[in-house]
């Protein structure tokens, strides 16, 4: 490369020279033609000789003339002459080329040469690729001193030299101007610069800068490598693959490998794993392992895992060393690809290397979990509890935790710790069919650990919670049989027989220890339900199956008898008995006695005590001794052979005085003497019940016994006396007040009505608060009823009557009713009428209500509420055939009361022809009674005589129709037979407090005046 040097200086130099006197010309001559020449030298980078000239020039001795203007001259050729001699040793290399330039810009500091001194040895180290060094002489230069294309060179190469040294931020800006600018070094810089944005990832600036070096021979080996690689960059795939595989083509083979690398990648990047396989095999034929790093080793691995070469992924997800991202992805890829081929081991160890790096969270997190689960699998219990709880604890927002929690079920579940596995299997709420599998398991072996421990209710908590989870068929089934044992154990039978049958019911029940069992295990809760019938069933079913242990087969065909004794099917029950016995095996003297209690209740006493003393002879210590000869003197007792039974009573009580029968013995021996009207006997014998046995249920019998003998006695205030003075009686206010009120009221059933009414005062009087106040009222109530003293009774209804929640207020109402229906007082009567129609509890009396209104509406002329009733009666469901036509009746009577005869008349004709009870006959006298008032006197004569011969049982009707047919007579102007009925009517009609009597004589007077 040529220099080029700044030639205003010297040339100044040279002029000023020819300008001196004569008297100098020789040596100036010499000196000027030495600089001259080493000019000429210079120029043609002659650099050694050169210096030689300029040595001489530097080395002269002239004598200046005395003119201050020669002596400045002098000076000038001489400065000049030194730099050059510097810049002829930087060119030929000299060592110590640089300490001239320095002497030089030491002893000319402001000279315009010392501005380019800097330049040219910055350029001389650039020339010699000592970067360091060009730097340090570029930056002293002053760049504004030089000229356009010393000052494009001078940019260039300072910028070159920072990107050597790798001071990017220096160099990035001196080429970012040089690429713009049209020059040698623009596509050096274009190239450069592109290449320093690359670095610093601004893929877009560098990629357009790449862009423009297309075409380029100077970089076409290399720009191509950098456009892929920033198509890749900025996931623009597609132009990846259509730009730089034509590329390979002709790109320089240093850059092939990484090509083939991108191109691979970008296979990867679109899961296009096949083509990325085939890119990258190129890619290490050509790298053979030099710069194939972690992410390679990866995404090759990873793209072999997904082409199910697992052989392959493996080698290669193996060669990973470097903890990085790219590692961290590797293992947790590498532990997938284990899995696939059944290496849980190495799956294991690679999930646990992920977990151990921060690089990602969300692998270390898969890591993690993996690393639990395979530990668990592979029966790392402690190992795998441990890691689970960590990843729980790490990581309580997972989109894994339910799984975790699963897992950790399934871990405790494993060491039995069903406790723990029940507490955090139940904090997911949403529960998976995985979930529920490991749920249903730890619930059902924890509800097992409850059982064991007779902590029963728990148990049956987590056996419900088991098969409300039901993914396992046999844990289900087996959840409900536990469940059935322990609801028998905290006495909740008919839930025991629910579940058994529904274990029995499901399918998986067959496989289980216990399927057979089940129907021994719910004959016995049956039983205990008191569904004798059911558990004869179940026992009887359990002994048609396999089942081989004596004893339980024993015990289960006794309970096959029990059952069907229970259920009253002695005959079945009988047989089951017979059984036991001929078998002679244990439980025969039980049987036997059970026998003897069946004969009797079939009504065959004899048989009954043969069988019970057959017992006594063959089982005289048998444990129902007493009991057989208990059940023997009381079957006399039954049989009415008082003496026998009281005989053998007081033997067994003196054979057995410590025998639970004795109480019983004892109260049967009071009855007989009771029956035999043996009262002070009785008595005493109840009072020794009471002495000696106060704590037995016979007690309180006999106490009710003796409460009796003093009530038929009516002597209760005895009784009382007698009850408190002993350990049982004792009796409280409340008791006291219901023996007294229980006197009243049986005095009221007896029908002693004036002796209730009596006792009732007397009950109030020794009891201000009486518990029975309501029953006593109204008992009194009725009672004074019944003593036609009504109104007496009405305070006693009206105080029950203010408690619409009594058990006695539909009674009262029916009753004071009837107290005014009776006294006529009809507006008092409606007001408890309407009480029992309205009220929805009272509908029992419904039909009586209404049929009562209409009545009363009726009495009272109200003729729109008589036919409302009426129409109520008619629709009414329950009415009777009876009840309608009486309603039509009283319709026909509130149509009359309205002036509507017409209505009226049809009413009562349809009515009349439909029944022959009073209502007809009421119906048919009113029809008549309308036609004689409508002048049709012979009809109305046909049809009373129709009445009277059609129904002649209804005497008051008959005698109606009599007066009626004496009017019709009247106005027929036939006196005499008008007077021959109504004296027939005084003298035959029996009736004696109704209206028909004074009728009759009244007419018959007015017939008689008239005639006067």
């Amino acid at each position: 490369m040529s220099m080029h040097f700044k030639y205003t200086t010297i040339t100044f130099g040279f002029c000023l020279l020819t300008s001196v006197s004569l008297a100098q010309t020789t040596s100036w001559f010499e000196v000027n033609q030495s600089y001259k020449t080493a000019i000429e030298l210079l120029q043609k980078e002659k650099y050694a000789a050169a210096n030689e000239q300029f040595s001489k020039v530097e080395e002269a001795r002239l004598i200046p003339s005395s003119q201050a203007a020669d002596l400045k001259q002098v000076s000038l050729i001489k400065e000049n002459a030194q730099y050059y001699q510097a810049v002829c040793a930087l060119e030929l290399g000299n060592q110590d080329a640089e300490s001239q330039f320095s002497k030089f810009i030491k002893e000319y500091p402001a000279s315009a040469n010392t501005k380019l001194a800097y330049y040219h040895v910055g350029r001389s180290y650039f020339k010699q690729k000592n970067y360091a060094k060009a730097i340090e002489w570029f930056k002293k230069t002053d760049a504004s001193s030089l000229t356009g294309k010393e000052s494009t060179e001078y940019r260039f190469k300072l910028g070159y030299s920072y990107f050597f040294n790798k001071n990017y931020a220096e160099a990035e800006p001196l080429f970012g101007k040089l690429k713009d600018e049209d020059t040698q070094y623009t596509e050096a810089s274009i190239y450069y610069y592109a290449y320093l944005n690359y670095l610093s990832a601004d893929y877009k600036t560098a990629l357009r800068e790449f862009e423009r070096l297309k075409g380029s021979k100077t970089y076409s080996a290399s720009y191509p490598y950098y456009i892929s690689a920033l198509y890749f960059l900025d996931k623009r795939y597609d132009d990846v693959l259509s730009y730089t595989i034509p590329a390979l083509q002709t790109i320089d083979e240093q850059y092939k490998a990484e090509m083939y690398r991108i191109v691979a990648a970008t296979y990867f990047a679109k899961s296009d794993f096949k083509k990325a396989a085939e890119y990258y095999e190129k890619f290490q034929a050509k790298d053979n392992g030099k710069t194939q790093n972690n992410q390679d080793n990866y995404q090759i691995g990873y793209t072999f895992s997904q082409l199910e070469d697992y052989k392959r992924a493996i080698k290669e997800l193996e060669k990973m060393d470097i903890p990085d991202i790219y590692y961290q992805n590797g293992m947790i890829t590498l532990g997938k690809v284990f899995l696939k081929t059944n290496n849980k081991q190495g799956a294991r160890n690679a999930f646990f290397r992920a977990s151990k790096l921060d690089f990602d969270k969300k692998l270390k997190e898969e890591g993690l979990f993996y690393y639990a689960k395979l530990s668990y699998e592979l029966e790392f219990h402690t190992v795998a509890l441990d890691a689970v709880q960590e990843f729980i604890k790490t990581y309580p927002k997972s989109k894994r935790i339910n799984e975790a929690k699963t897992l950790l079920g399934e871990v405790l579940l494993s060491t039995k710790n069903y406790k723990e596995a029940v507490n955090i299997l139940e904090t997911i709420e949403n529960k998976s069919s995985e979930t529920k599998a490991v749920y249903q398991r730890v619930t059902y072996y924890r509800g097992l650990e409850f059982y064991n421990e007779r902590a029963f209710e728990n148990s049956i908590s987590m056996f419900m919670r088991s098969h409300n989870n039901a993914v396992d068929d046999e844990i289900e089934a087996l959840s409900y049989y536990w469940k059935a044992e322990a609801m028998y154990e905290v006495r909740k039978y008919g839930e025991s027989v629910d579940n058994f049958e529904k274990f029995l019911a499901l399918p998986a029940a067959k496989n289980t220890d216990v399927y057979n069992y089940a129907n021994y295990a719910l004959g016995y809760s049956a039983f205990r339900n008191e569904s004798y019938m059911k558990a004869a069933n179940y026992f009887d079913r359990f002994l048609r199956g396999d089942e081989r242990d004596q004893n339980t087969i024993r015990d289960a065909t006794l309970r096959l008898a029990d059952s069907y004794f229970a259920a009253k099917a002695y005959d079945k029950a009988l047989a089951q008995y017979n059984k036991i016995i001929a078998w002679n095996s244990q439980g025969e003297d039980y049987a036997l006695f059970q026998r003897g209690m069946i004969e009797g209740l079939q009504g065959q006493n004899d048989v009954k005590i043969a069988t019970h003393e057959s017992l006594l002879k063959q089982f005289p210590n048998s444990n129902y001794a007493d009991d057989a000869g208990f059940e023997i003197a009381y079957t006399y007792f039954v049989k009415g052979d008082f003496d026998r039974s009281k005989n053998d009573l007081t033997a067994l009580i003196e054979k057995y005085p410590r025998s639970s029968y004795v109480p019983r013995a004892l109260v049967t021996i009071g009855l007989v003497q009771f029956n035999q009207s043996q009262d002070e006997e009785a008595l005493k014998t109840f009072q020794r019940v009471i002495n000696e046995y106060a704590t037995t249920d016979e007690a309180h019998q006999a106490l009710e016994s003796i409460k009796n003998i003093y009530l038929n006695k009516g002597e209760a205030d005895a009784f009382i006396t007698y009850a408190n003075s002993t350990n049982i009686g004792n009796l409280t206010t409340a008791e006291q007040d219901n023996i007294t009120f229980e006197a009243a009221n049986n005095r009221f059933l007896k029908g002693d009505y004036q002796g209730t009414f009596e006792a009732v005062n007397a009950y109030f009087d020794k009891f201000p608060r009486p518990i029975h106040e309501k029953q006593a009222r109204f008992i009194r109530a009725e009672s004074l009823t019944k003593l036609n003293r009504p109104d007496e009774a009405i305070p006693d209804y009206t105080f029950i009557l203010n408690d619409w929640t009594s058990e006695y207020t539909e009674r009262a109402l029916i009753s004071i009713s009837n107290i005014y229906l009776k006294q006529q007082k009809y507006n008092e009567a409606i007001v408890y009428l309407k009480k029992l129609e309205l009220t929805s509890e009272y509908k029992s009396h419904y039909s009586y209500a209404v049929n009562h209104l209409m009545e009363a509406y009726a009495n009272m002329e109200m003729p729109d509420e008589t036919l409302k009733y009426a129409e109520l009666i008619k629709t009414f469901e329950k009415s009777s055939p009876e009840e309608k036509l009486r309603a039509d009746l009283f319709s026909g009577k509130a149509y009359l009361v309205k002036g509507d005869t017409t209505a009226a008349t049809k009413i009562f004709a349809d009515v009349s022809t439909k029944t022959q009870t009073v209502t007809g006959a009421e119906a048919k006298y009113n029809l008549a009674n309308l036609q004689y008032l409508k002048k049709d006197y012979k009809t109305a004569q046909k049809t009373a005589f129709e009445l009277i011969n059609k129904m002649p049982s209804h005497d008051y009707w008959v005698a109606k129709s009599f007066i009626l047919l004496a009017d019709t007579y009247v106005a027929l102007n036939d006196t005499f037979q008008a007077k021959s009925t109504l004296q027939s009517v005084i003298d035959n009609y029996e009736g004696k407090d109704d209206d028909i009597i004074p009728t009759a004589k009244e007419n018959l007077e007015k017939l008689n005046e008239k005639k006067k």
